[in-house]
């Protein structure tokens, strides 16, 4: 996986640091003072639950709330993601649920009623049991600025 963004980058080496005998790290092996300073305002935690498949805000950084404009913890998945990218990113977080694999994404979506926004975005994936993934984490970071991300 190429992941383009530096910042991100250091947050997917901080996860495989994480990683022991080539099982997940537990989310409670997260500590935020080791991620950068410039990623925690976008860092998220989300609480998979099964049967069926869903994923509810546990923990949503400063900037990404101030970005889409409310407070996002606590809300399910349908709650938060846009309807125009929705099934595509629906299908990334199920991915890494069944893969235990982290995933990179860049796209644009209507994340503000007057605009799409592009962004970048980092998924990695949690166990407390070291296998079966029960906490997804990661980072979102949005391009303010008018011209294209990409």
């Amino acid at each position: 996986m190429v992941v383009s963004d530096q910042r991100l980058a250091a947050l997917l080496q901080y996860w495989r640091n994480l990683k022991s005998k080539g099982r997940l790290p537990s989310r409670k092996a997260l500590d935020l003072t080791a991620i950068s300073s410039e990623i925690v305002p976008h860092f998220f935690v989300y609480d998979v639950s099964r049967d069926p498949l869903d994923y509810r805000m546990r923990l949503a950084g400063s900037m990404l709330c101030a970005t889409v404009g409310y407070e996002m913890r606590g809300r399910t998945f349908d709650e938060i993601h846009p309807a125009d990218q929705a099934a595509a990113i629906r299908e990334e977080f199920d991915g890494v649920v069944h893969s235990g694999r982290p995933h990179y994404a860049e796209r644009s979506a209507q994340w503000l009623p007057e605009r799409e926004l592009a962004y970048r975005r980092l998924l990695l994936p949690f166990a407390e049991d070291g296998v079966t993934v029960d906490s997804l984490a990661g980072a979102s970071l949005f391009e303010l600025e008018q011209a294209p991300l990409f």
